[in-house]
């Protein structure tokens, strides 16, 4: 028997207690994987510490070897939340690591619906800092107002539930929300897909309104994976709906969520193609949100200079804003900041 098995020791990402080896979680690769949104390397980490291979692994959860090599290899893009759960559970790796919300884990909520109140509060004022600007450049997805008000419009119908739905994140958990958003996605999706011309349009951007909420909720609670997936959902709903300045705020806001999350390089790079949906005659105001978007990247980067440098930018876009000009857009009438 080897003598670290008689008491405590470290090997790699294991410790030996009592002959019995367990996982050290703290280690700086699986934290910067986890930090980096790579949860397939915190996977592939933790699997060849345990000395399962991919093969065995697919057994345990009803995979191929090949789906677990993909799965590894994913980067920081977004993932199956199901099939990264089971693998996780089976490993035994901690929710967090793979940004997942520990739900099992987790109490009940609050019948008062609060939880968790200085992080939300927290949030609430990041996201009110760099995302309240935006706002008034969207204008509602103007080119579709005139059709949403129409009597009888799904689209406005649509509308109005996720307007109510974003007023009451004001007052109730995250958790309590997210299930009724999801299925509120999904019937707007399902409305949609059987939609034609420019009423599909209109509804693909109701979608991606509540999409992007949809994300800030995962957001909220700590699901970073799923808040990925639907931010990304969000992009693409904006994107067929045509509609150039909601696409400019659904990527902003995923740059945004990536620069939050410590991806500095890939908040840069959302927020540059923020830029390229705005245009060069893009309103002043939404230049100024992507600004400080910007200086968010670059302050999770810890580059102080540039940060600086793009808030000015954002001091001087602002000062060009039309006196007077009213904020309209996705969220704008809600009783709390935008996330």
């Amino acid at each position: 028997m080897r003598a670290a098995h008689s008491g405590t020791g470290r090997r790699g990402c294991r410790l030996y207690h009592g002959g019995v080896a367990r996982m050290d979680w703290s280690t700086n690769a699986l934290r910067e994987a986890a930090r980096k949104g790579d949860y397939g390397r915190v996977v592939k980490i933790s699997r060849t510490a345990r000395n399962v291979s991919q093969r065995q692994l697919g057994e345990a959860c009803g995979l191929s070897q090949s789906a677990v090599s993909r799965l590894e290899g994913r980067g920081n893009a977004s993932y199956d939340m199901t099939q990264l759960a089971r693998v996780a559970a089976h490993l035994k790796i901690p929710a967090r690591l793979v940004g997942l919300a520990e739900h099992m884990a987790m109490p009940a909520a609050p019948e008062d619906g609060t939880e968790d109140v200085e992080r939300r509060e927290f949030l609430a004022g990041t996201a009110a800092a760099v995302t309240s600007p935006a706002l008034a450049a969207l204008g509602g997805t103007p080119a579709h107002a005139d059709a949403d008000t129409a009597a009888g419009g799904r689209a406005a119908a649509l509308r109005l539930a996720t307007s109510a739905y974003r007023r009451m994140d004001g007052t109730t958990s995250s958790r309590r929300l997210s299930e009724a958003v999801q299925a509120h996605l999904r019937l707007t999706q399902a409305v949609a897909g059987d939609a034609r011309g420019g009423q599909r349009a209109r509804l693909a951007a109701v979608g991606s309104e509540a999409a992007s909420f949809a994300g800030w909720l995962a957001w909220d609670m700590g699901d970073y994976g799923s808040a990925r997936t639907w931010y990304g959902t969000a992009v693409s709903a904006a994107r067929n709906a045509g509609d150039p300045l909601l696409s400019a705020y659904q990527v902003g806001s995923l740059a945004q969520f990536e620069s939050y999350a410590g991806n500095a390089q890939q908040g840069l790079s959302l927020v540059d193609a923020a830029r390229h949906h705005l245009g060069a005659d893009g309103p002043g105001i939404a230049d100024a949100w992507l600004a400080t978007v910007e200086a968010l990247a670059h302050a999770a980067g810890g580059d102080r200079h540039r940060c600086e440098r793009a808030l000015g930018r954002a001091a001087r876009s602002a000062e060009r804003i039309p006196t007077g000009e009213t904020p309209r857009g996705p969220g704008c009438s809600r009783s709390v900041p935008p996330r």
